[in-house]
C-alpha cells in the first residue's frame, strides 16, 4: 500500500558518527516507507568519513532531507537534540544509524496513534551477521499498556518511540550528561510527564548487529551497574524510598557487594528466593 502525503508530517532524526555505509542503509529504509510525508534530519557528530559530502548531496536532491553537523564531537545525546529541536513535523521518531525501519513503521504508528498515550513503541528484531534474527519481546498479546512505574527497573519501551514532537521538546529531549541508557532515561521522563504508553507486539524496527571490533559504542564504556544507579539518581523523585533502595540492592548485587540483611529483606519482599540463594553462592 502506498500512502500519499496528505497526513501529518513525521520527523525522523538520525544521529551519526563515522558510519557512512551503515547510515546509507538506515536512510534507504526511510525512503522505503509506505508513508511519504516525512522529513529526515541527519545529525552528524563531526564525522570525517564522507558523511558530510553524502548528506549534503542528498539534501540537495530531496527537500525532505535536512542535514545538521556539529563542528566538534559532542556525543549522541546532544547530536540527537540537534534533530529534535529543529524538527518541523507534528510527530517524531528516531532511528539509529546502524539500524533500519520496516516499510510500514510510520504508517503503523499513525494508524494507531491516540493522544491519550504519551507515546507508542513496537517490538523489534535483532539481526546478526550469521543471518539469525531474534524478536526481542517474547509476548503473545497484541499490545501492552505501561506507565512510568513499569520503567523504573526495565526499559519496556525499546530504543525508539513515536510521539508528538512538542512532547519530546517539552521534556528537553535527551539529557546530554547521560553516557549510557540514554533512551531509557528519556522514555522514563516522557511517560512520567504524559502518562501511559503502548507497546505493540509488531516488529517495525530492525536492530543490526554487524559491527566490527573497532566500532566500539561510546555508551558501552560506562559499566551497566553504574549506569543503573545514575538513572535512579537522576530521576530520584520518580522512585519511592523502597524502590530506590531496591535499585541500590540490584546495583550492589551486580557488583558482588551483597549483604545478608538486604538479601533476606528482598527475598521476603519480592517473594523470590533467588536473592538469598545468590548471597550464599557469592560467599
Amino acid at each position: 500500500m502506498s500512502i500519499n502525503d496528505d497526513g501529518p508530517k513525521v520527523s525522523i532524526y538520525i544521529s551519526t558518527f563515522n558510519r557512512l555505509e551503515k547510515l546509507k542503509r538506515a536512510i534507504d529504509s526511510v525512503f522505503a516507507q509506505d508513508y511519504l510525508n516525512w522529513e529526515l534530519l541527519i545529525c552528524d557528530d563531526a564525522s570525517t568519513d564522507g558523511t558530510f559530502e553524502f548528506s549534503s548531496e542528498l539534501e540537495l536532491r530531496d527537500d525532505r532531507v535536512r542535514y545538521f553537523r556539529n563542528e566538534s564531537n559532542k556525543g549522541a545525546c546532544e547530536t540527537r537534540n540537534l534533530g529534535i529541536f529543529n524538527a518541523k513535523g507534528k510527530f517524531i521518531t528516531g532511528l539509529d544509524d546502524d539500524d533500519e525501519f520496516t516499510p510500514n513503521r510510520l504508517s503503523f504508528f499513525l494508524k494507531n496513534w491516540d493522544d491519550r498515550y504519551s507515546f507508542l513503541c513496537c517490538n523489534f528484531k535483532n539481526k546478526y551477521l550469521t543471518g539469525k534474527e531474534v524478536y526481542y519481546y517474547k509476548i503473545k498479546k497484541e499490545h501492552c499498556i505501561f506507565n512510568y512505574k513499569d520503567m523504573l527497573f526495565e526499559n519496556e519501551a525499546s530504543n525508539q518511540i513515536f510521539t508528538l514532537t512538542e512532547r519530546l521538546q517539552q521534556i528537553h529531549g535527551f539529557d546530554k550528561t547521560v553516557k549510557r541508557l540514554q533512551d531509557w532515561d528519556t522514555w522514563l521522563r516522557l511517560s512520567f510527564r504524559y502518562g501511559h504508553f503502548v507497546r505493540y507486539n509488531v516488529c517495525t524496527y530492525i536492530m543490526n548487529h554487524d559491527h566490527q571490533p573497532s566500532e566500539i559504542r561510546v555508551s558501552q564504556n560506562e559499566k551497566i551497574a553504574d549506569s543503573l544507579l545514575s538513572l535512579a539518581k537522576r530521576n530520584r523523585e520518580l522512585y519511592s524510598n523502597d524502590e530506590y533502595r531496591y535499585m541500590e540492592f540490584i546495583v550492589n548485587s551486580m557488583k558482588g557487594n551483597m549483604f545478608f540483611s538486604e538479601s533476606l529483606y528482598w527475598t521476603y519482599k519480592k517473594k523470590n528466593p533467588k536473592f538469598i540463594v545468590k548471597y550464599f553462592l557469592k560467599r
